[in-house]
């Protein structure tokens, strides 16, 4: 075997050891997930109108603010001539991201003041999911794809990350569950609400139906929801 050939064998164990260095991985893990977001903000500063460009990008920021979520947000921006596939991957490549960050760095994220205070308050979140829902735990991953899937108060990627934590799943498992969930999400209400706006420019009249019909079939999931919780609470020993 010629020295070349030695170089070359050995060429895929230094990739490999570099790999499994901490002090290299560490960093990537920590700064890839925090780069996705001004990069989704590149992009779309590239590509979008300055004037959209701000509105968006407001739209984005009103994300992170509670109790603002996707099921406002991507509504919101269709109806102000936004595509509804735009908005779906912006949204679902932050919540990538977010994820991303929290599988990847809780334990260091817990440290940080102000992000250590926003995962202590979704760990709390998560618990009392898991305390009320018991059924999350008997089937981890559906209920985390669930969890992330349904926009009710406290849910999304980023609490969905930390259950995942919670329940005893890996990584890679957490990740895709939250992803499934999130695009599956974001699909459904972009798609809905393009649907909904069209049938509205055709026939106002329906279009507002469908909407009234969509709203109290909302309100009564939400109102049922809730008191089955508290029958649930009713029911368990003092």
């Amino acid at each position: 075997m010629t020295a070349d050939t030695k170089a070359t064998a050995s060429e895929p164990d230094r990739w490999k050891a570099a790999l499994r260095n901490p002090y290299l991985i560490g960093p990537v893990k920590f700064i890839l997930p925090l780069a996705v977001i001004p990069a989704v903000f590149a992009a779309l500063y590239l590509t979008e109108p300055y004037d959209r460009f701000l509105v968006l990008s407001g739209l984005i920021a009103a994300y992170f603010v509670p109790p603002a979520g996707k099921e406002s947000i991507i509504p919101i921006a269709i109806l102000m001539g936004y595509p509804w596939w735009l908005i779906m991957l912006v949204i679902f490549l932050l919540d990538v991201a977010v994820s991303l960050f929290v599988v990847w760095n809780f334990d260091l994220a817990l440290k940080i003041p102000l992000v250590g205070r926003l995962l202590e308050g979704g760990m709390r979140v998560a618990r009392n999911y898991t305390e009320k829902q018991p059924w999350l735990r008997r089937f981890s991953t559906i209920g985390l794809t669930l969890f992330v899937f349904f926009p009710l108060q406290g849910t999304g990627a980023m609490n969905g990350s930390i259950l995942g934590r919670l329940l005893g799943l890996d990584k890679t498992r957490v990740f895709s569950c939250v992803c499934i969930g999130s695009f599956t999400s974001c699909l459904v209400f972009a798609l809905g609400a393009d649907v909904l706006l069209d049938v509205y420019r055709q026939d106002p009249t329906l279009g507002i139906g469908l909407l009234v019909l969509i709203v109290v079939a909302v309100l009564a999931g939400v109102v049922g929801w809730r008191m089955r919780e508290k029958r649930l609470r009713g029911r368990r020993p003092s």
